[in-house]
């Protein structure tokens, strides 16, 4: 039978020589004198498992260590998909057609306690990366991925302008070298480190957009130039969040070569944009692959260590800033996917009349996310309404349900051209006309 545990004097008590009244967690005299009142660490010793707790454990000990570990990583899970609302939203699925879109985007289901919620054994996850009871915040669930196409029963339209779709597109490049970001560059993309090979198409961007007709050939010397180097780097080689960073920029600059050498008028380089149009969709693909296999593996708020000083505030703060960042960087892939395939087949259309559907993958529609300008926004926004993770090349069965004024700008961009602008339009007026009898009403 073990011994009755006697506690000791607390070390200050003890190195004073004065009486200790031994009170938990801290002596009369330490709280007096606002001292750290610290009892030595008793020896563990194996205890049998139906031993009653004494209920006087040592503040110091590691079990309550553990259970403010265990506060923590309950609190960021909390963040990334269980405590808040924005986890809870489900992406529309693709194949789910018959089901109204509220019942697929806005329902809450009931998610089972972290303790029971585990990731599927083999969910390409390395080794002490991810804890096994935390689940993956929405933006980055492994179906959300899925390369989805044109429904079959999406009427074909006559009617779309490509070159007024180009138009625009060449708006957001424009808006990117003026104001640093567009509708597929987010604003704080590149506000830390801007890789060497976006530098280069940036600088290269604004002297094609800004040069006289007297160096315009020699700018787009330099452009075929660049495109020839680029083409011959490396890919990254890590599947972390630097990885994916490193595999949208050089895709990024690529397809700025690629608009320029095919939107930008000379015959020279338009051929050998058209040799590497290739090259572009397959680092898109090795792209999407990679955040595909991403599980936030490398995500600090997973693997930050106990610190003393840190509140529910400040860990709160640290889990949604992260997961923030996560976010914009995923959903950039998502966008420059999104609008590289758009731009390849809208080239394509206009050079030989047809071009292969090669899919999308989901989109976070609701307007205001991608504008946000801090965590908190973006936090707020987020748990107020559905982030509408949506499939953003079957829009049909989503204007028939939400008001356009939901939705993102470059979304509707890009239905236009799948639905063509007469009948998005005729949604926006739509919208607009029961806004206005609300608002009177």
């Amino acid at each position: 039978m073990p011994g009755t545990f006697r506690q000791k004097a607390c070390i200050a008590c003890a190195a004073s020589k004065r009486r200790c009244d031994k009170q938990l967690p801290e002596c009369r005299r330490c709280s007096d004198r606002d001292e750290d009142c610290v009892y030595p660490q008793r020896k563990r010793r194996v205890r049998p498992s139906s031993a009653p707790d004494n209920g006087r454990e040592n503040l110091l000990s590691p079990d309550n260590n553990d259970e403010r570990r265990l506060a923590r990583d309950n609190s960021v899970q909390a963040l990334s998909g269980v405590g808040l609302d924005y986890g809870l939203w489900e992406p529309v699925a693709s194949n789910n057609t018959n089901v109204s879109v509220p019942e697929s985007v806005t329902e809450y289901p009931q998610i089972s306690p972290p303790d029971s919620t585990v990731l599927p054994v083999g969910a390409n996850l390395r080794p002490s990366c991810t804890p096994l009871n935390v689940v993956l915040p929405w933006f980055l669930q492994e179906e959300t991925w899925a390369m989805q196409r044109v429904s079959h029963e999406q009427d074909r339209v006559a009617d779309i302008d490509l070159q007024s779709f180009i138009d625009v597109v060449e708006g957001m490049l424009k808006s990117w070298v003026e104001n640093g970001y567009n509708g597929f560059i987010h604003r704080r993309l590149y506000q830390s480190v801007m890789p060497t090979c976006v530098q280069d198409a940036f600088t290269t961007y604004t002297a094609y957009i800004k040069c006289t007709p007297a160096v315009k050939e020699t700018i787009l010397q330099i452009t075929d130039e660049r495109l020839s180097t680029i083409v011959h780097q490396y890919p990254p080689n890590t599947g972390d969040t630097q990885g994916i960073l490193n595999h949208l920029a050089r895709v990024q600059a690529l397809f700025i070569y690629e608009f320029i050498g095919l939107f930008g008028g000379s015959p020279r380089l338009r051929i050998s944009a058209e040799q590497q149009l290739p090259t572009l969709r397959s680092w898109t693909a090795q792209m999407w692959e990679t955040v595909r296999r991403y599980k936030g593996d490398d995500a600090t708020m997973y693997h930050q260590g106990l610190q003393w000083t840190e509140n529910d505030f400040d860990i709160e703060y640290k889990a949604s800033s992260e997961l923030w960042k996560v976010w914009l960087l995923t959903e950039s892939v998502r966008r420059t996917q999104i609008i590289i395939n758009a731009v390849s087949n809208s080239y394509e259309t206009m050079t030989r009349g047809w071009a292969e559907c090669t899919g999308a993958v989901m989109i976070t529609a609701r307007r205001g996310l991608w504008e946000a300008e801090s965590a908190v926004q973006w936090s707020k926004l987020s748990s107020k309404k559905s982030p509408l993770l949506v499939p953003s090349v079957q829009p049909g069965i989503l204007i028939s349900q939400y008001a356009a004024e939901e939705f993102d700008d470059f979304v509707k961009i890009f239905w236009t051209l799948i639905l063509g602008p007469d009948k998005v339009q005729c949604w926006v007026d739509k919208s607009n006309h029961s806004s206005s009898k609300l608002q009177a009403a």
